[in-house]
């Protein structure tokens, strides 16, 4: 049987007292009437305090304890301001959202990755949750601020700098994505569902932690049913056509497709006009192969193989991440050494650089 997780997200949405009473409930969207969104759901998320790792002590706060040092990206729901905890003196990212700007489906998206990052906290390499008030009709809520994301990092080293980034910068990104997401299998029994390049960042220390868990998919007897869209050119192809049941495979898939992408510079497949030319590339064409030595490049056949056998088209042949762990390429780079202290270095500098110069990607 298999849990329908938005089903249940709006069960517990509606068993929480509104306190807009005074407020008409529906709102005509396209000739449609839609609920309003309860300023109730938000609240809920509220605890008035910050709390942090390497901390015991819980900090209470309100918004004139923190110091806006600017908006640095529009992440699901709402804009992403780093900002600066005067009490402390830590710099953390604050996402604010308004409540009468999202309806009832992004309510439950937004509930669904608050639930994850908070039972995430001693999960590896996930961003961490410190907090969440209610201000300004808006709710804040507070997390770890990390330096940049991964696809415009890529993209300014290959693109810009006309650079690479070199196979242990790959191994130590694979290691730590294939961590989060089994830790997010195996301890919470959810599927991200939306890997890609945009939804791992990186900080100027070389850290690489996973993001956005608004479309997580709730695993019951290992497979998942609701069908959240994802970022479509990442999908595995049964995600494309299929309405069955699905599984981390599909994740799988979409850890070779960024991989690629980032031990390459480039995305593997053409650009497609029209969802058709998805299916017809993704669904009934070939794989994309990585080969030892693919355009200017050379790579190792422990990374070949493990990026090429997460793209295996067909899902009932595609490894899960116990069998990603087996694999030579992971197993090099988990037991650490100097090449993930290079790798770290390397990183926590582009990080930096990538921060400080931004690029334009749209197009």
């Amino acid at each position: 049987m298999v849990q329908e997780d938005d089903e249940n997200l709006r069960m517990s949405m509606s068993l929480r007292p509104s306190t807009l009473s005074t407020r008409p409930n529906t709102l005509s969207v396209n000739g449609n009437e839609k609920p309003l969104p309860e300023e109730s759901v938000l609240r809920s998320l509220s605890t008035g305090t910050l709390k942090y790792p390497d901390d015991e002590h819980f900090y209470t706060f309100h918004s004139g304890n923190l110091q806006d040092l600017g908006a640095i990206g529009n992440g699901n729901f709402g804009t992403v301001y780093k900002m600066l905890h005067r009490e402390t003196q830590k710099l953390i990212a604050v996402k604010r959202i308004r409540c009468n700007n999202i309806d009832q489906r992004e309510q439950i998206r937004l509930l669904r990755e608050h639930d994850t990052i908070v039972k995430s906290e001693k999960g590896p390499n996930i961003v961490k949750f410190y907090g969440a008030i209610f201000s300004e009709g808006d709710c804040w809520i507070c997390m770890e601020l990390m330096d940049i994301s991964m696809d415009l990092l890529y993209r300014r080293v290959y693109d810009v700098k006309h650079s690479r980034l070199n196979e242990n910068v790959v191994g130590h990104i694979t290691v730590c994505t294939v961590d989060a997401l089994d830790y997010l299998k195996k301890e919470l029994k959810i599927i991200h569902r939306d890997v890609k390049p945009s939804n791992i960042l990186v900080d100027g220390h070389g850290a690489v932690k996973l993001c956005d868990f608004g479309i997580c998919g709730q695993l019951e007897d290992s497979v998942v049913k609701t069908h959240d869209a994802g970022c479509q050119p990442y999908l595995a192809p049964e995600r494309i056509t299929s309405s069955d049941k699905y599984d981390v495979r599909s994740d799988v898939w979409s850890l070779g497709i960024t991989l690629y992408e980032i031990a390459t510079g480039r995305f593997p497949y053409q650009q497609w006009n029209s969802l058709f030319d998805q299916i017809a590339a993704v669904v009934s064409g070939d794989p994309p192969i990585l080969r030892p030595d693919s355009g200017e490049f050379h790579y190792s056949l422990p990374l070949v193989k493990f990026i090429n056998t997460c793209l295996t088209k067909d899902r009932r042949h595609r490894p899960k991440y116990d069998t990603l762990k087996s694999f030579d390429f992971y197993r090099i780079y988990a037991k650490g050494g100097p090449e993930i202290e290079e790798a770290k270095e390397i990183l926590g500098v582009e990080a930096i650089d990538t921060r400080d110069h931004p690029i334009d990607i749209r197009g």
